[in-house]
């Protein structure tokens, strides 16, 4: 039977994972000669496993930086050991081995403060929050999030401090703290902005929108995800934009601002059906009758019903076709067109 990534690295480590203890490495004597072929190796060692990374092999590459490790170590190259440390703390989180993670993080992260290092020191912090969020340890990851933060602070690095707010915020995020996230978020903005950093810019306006539509408050919903989709919509995939539109669509809605509802509407109605989901068609179509009977513009409404009939057909969903037909039923009535009900009962008959 093939083994789980997981089972593989959680192998590797144990076998190949061997590494003396520095007091025994102090003992080991290298002449000049063999301390420079044990760094000619090292540094092979690491080419090959950023080749077998940028493959997509991250268990080959964790064999060669586990090597790599080892070499530095002897050689006492305490800097390289530290940053090839952190390299399998990143590529064991991309595995979601989060407890194999976590322990080359925490080790990363001694190294990192015995060199006086505040750029290792955060990334370390950063692996290791995130490989305790998903551990379910909350409390640990907001206390690593937090140290990373002021870390962060401390050098002046603005990148570093972005990011730092957003693993922050999601840490709130996950307490349910809606409102102490969006208030990093906020402030990672400004720094993205300030940055000119797209793709940072791109993120925070779509966690933004997706923190503020959780706390209710349509008005910023509707703020960060229109900048969004105005600045990124041809990048983005279809089916990101399609949760989108929908969410937009909700918060205009319950402002009651039905001709902004229906312009989202009308946009998610081509999109799902270039991506054929016929269900996703008629949900939409279900939407723009119900905005455009409170806009009063009957003949479009009706017009919806209609097609939302054609999506429920295609779908060949029984259940849906009689609700379809139902709500054509009661709308047609109300406007006493009698003969598009009996169009659409005959249809209805036929291609069932």
């Amino acid at each position: 039977m093939q083994q789980t990534p997981s089972r593989l690295v959680e192998r590797l480590l144990l076998e190949e994972t061997v590494v003396a203890s520095r007091e025994e490495l102090a003992k080991q004597a290298l002449t000049p000669e063999q301390h420079r072929c044990l760094a000619a190796e090292a540094q092979q060692w690491l080419k090959q496993g950023a080749a077998h990374q940028r493959q997509g092999n991250t268990v080959a590459a964790l064999a060669d930086f586990q090597k790599a490790l080892q070499a530095f170590q002897t050689l006492s190259q305490t800097r390289s050991e530290t940053k090839v440390v952190l390299v399998m703390a990143n590529l064991c989180y991309s595995l979601a081995d989060y407890l194999w993670a976590a322990d080359y993080a925490r080790h990363g992260l001694e190294l990192a403060r015995h060199l006086s290092d505040q750029r290792l020191q955060h990334q370390a912090l950063s692996c290791l929050g995130n490989s305790y969020r998903h551990l379910g340890e909350i409390a640990k990851a907001e206390d690593c999030m937090a140290q990373s933060l002021n870390l962060a602070r401390e050098s002046g690095n603005q990148e570093a401090e972005m990011r730092s707010l957003g693993n922050l915020a999601l840490i709130y995020r996950v307490q349910g703290k809606s409102e102490q996230a969006v208030a990093l978020y906020e402030r990672s903005l400004r720094i993205a902005e300030v940055e000119e950093d797209t793709a940072a810019i791109e993120q925070i306006l779509r966690n933004l929108g997706n923190a503020y539509h959780a706390l209710g408050n349509s008005q910023k919903t509707i703020e960060y995800y229109d900048r969004l989709l105005r600045l990124c919509r041809d990048r983005m995939e279809l089916g990101v934009i399609n949760k989108i539109l929908r969410n937009l669509h909700s918060a205009c809605y319950a402002i009651g601002d039905y001709t902004r509802a229906v312009v989202y509407l009308q946009e998610r109605l081509q999109l799902v059906r270039r991506l054929q989901d016929y269900r996703g068609e008629a949900q939409t179509l279900e939407s723009l009758s119900i905005n455009y009977d409170i806009l009063g513009d009957t003949a479009k409404a009706l017009q919806a019903r209609e097609d939302r009939i054609k999506a429920a057909n295609r779908l060949q969903d029984s259940q849906l076709q009689r609700q379809a037909l139902s709500s054509l039923k009661m709308a047609c009535i109300a406007q006493g067109d009698f003969d598009r009900v009996k169009r659409y009962l005959s249809y209805i008959s036929e291609s069932m």
